[in-house]
């Protein structure tokens, strides 16, 4: 089996059993924030049972075929290349297509216009390569060009504009730090700019972490455990500037404004300290302040952050892939978050992705897993 277990699983396994004993995994009373049952849709086959891989951004969401309902495009770490399920406007999808088949490995899927046209195209990285498929808005994509690499700790992309030219570019995790890939505005790349880094990175995200203008870092050290900014200098390359100390094994860190103060912060998932943790940044590139919320699920591998009840505060859902389940927080606008629900989902969930799937206009959950179907969790808030 292949689907993304956090990594120190085989370690972590004989604590997990005792704990699940005494942890729910059903949905608990929650406050503001409630999610319904799950409603789970097949692939119809194509999506092989391995799932989506090992990566924290393994599923992404975009309108891929123009009929106005968000779809999902998921990685297919065993398969021959991504999966394109299409939404039906009601929280379903349509059994799967691939994007393309670029082969076997491709564990990491991120989003965005690299060729300008205003429709979303698909970039998916694997242990040696990066692959672009370039959408044409109906459904169905072109593959274009690939590019070589190597992976970090985790396969990791993520699309940005870090030269400030008006073109998506795209920053792959690999051993020794971040490489930014420049675009060309054609949906082509060349390799710019590798900010090197001292550690193993393990994941990382784009975020405004000072009050300048530009992309900025978080990446996640494995070894020292903490996450360490790094400022965009306007050119695709980044400068450290700080660092603070998450979870431990982080395999997930997610940008958003937790506090409210115009800055964003850190959110982890915390693997084998089974935790969630809250970096309050200090807008000097530090942190301030840890906000944890101890035993928040059971093998923490993938979060998202959105504001589920229109409070004007962030919120976040995380994936829990041994009790396979969704573990929602709800924001207190002061840079803490409390857990207040847990819904089961299919099972070994992966990448929770948030939009409205079913267009009330509430933010939805929806995940992949390992059991050839995504679930769909409608928010009743």
């Amino acid at each position: 089996m292949q689907a993304r277990i956090f990594r120190p699983l085989l370690i972590a396994v004989a604590a997990v059993s005792a704990l699940v004993l005494v942890l729910p995994t059903t949905a608990w009373a929650a406050g503001t924030i409630t999610f319904a049952a799950k409603i789970d849709s097949p692939s119809g086959g194509s999506f092989p049972s391995w799932g989506p891989g090992p990566a924290p951004i393994g599923t992404v969401s975009a309108d891929f075929n123009g009929d106005g309902n968000p779809d999902i495009v998921a990685a297919d770490f065993q398969g021959s290349g991504p999966i394109l399920m299409t939404g039906k406007g009601d929280g379903t999808f349509n059994p799967g297509t691939r994007v393309g088949s670029p082969g076997i490995g491709y564990g990491a899927v991120a989003v965005g216009d690299l060729n300008g046209d205003g429709k979303p195209d698909i970039i998916a990285q694997s242990w040696t390569q990066i692959a672009v498929f370039l959408g044409k808005g109906d459904g169905t994509f072109t593959a274009g060009q690939k590019y070589l690499t190597v992976e970090g700790a985790q396969q990791e992309v993520l699309v940005a504009d870090v030269n400030g030219d008006g073109k998506a570019d795209v920053l792959s995790l690999i051993p020794t730090g971040v490489q930014t890939w420049i675009g060309k505005g054609d949906g082509t790349l060349k390799a710019g700019p590798v900010t090197l880094f001292g550690g193993t990175p393990g994941t990382f995200t784009t975020g405004k972490f000072h009050a300048g203008g530009g992309v900025d870092l978080a990446i996640n050290n494995d070894v020292a455990q903490q996450v360490e900014v790094f400022f965009g200098n306007g050119d695709g390359s980044f400068t450290h500037k700080g660092a603070s100390t998450s979870g431990l094994i982080t395999e997930d860190v997610r940008a958003a404004d937790f506090d409210g103060d115009g800055i964003d912060d850190v959110v982890t998932a915390d693997s084998f300290s089974f935790s969630t943790t809250v970096l309050i940044s200090d807008g000097q590139g530090g942190f301030k302040k840890t906000n944890r919320v101890n035993l928040s699920g059971l093998g923490p591998t993938s979060i998202a952050v959105g504001d589920f009840n229109h409070d004007g505060k962030m919120d976040a859902a995380m994936s829990a892939v041994v009790s396979s389940t969704i573990v929602v927080f709800t924001g207190n606008g002061d840079g803490t978050i409390t857990k207040t629900g847990e819904y089961p989902v299919t099972s070994q969930p992966q990448t929770p992705v948030l939009a409205d799937y079913n267009k009330d206009g509430k933010l939805d959950i929806v995940v992949a897993g390992s059991s050839n179907a995504v679930s769909f969790l409608k928010n009743i808030s």
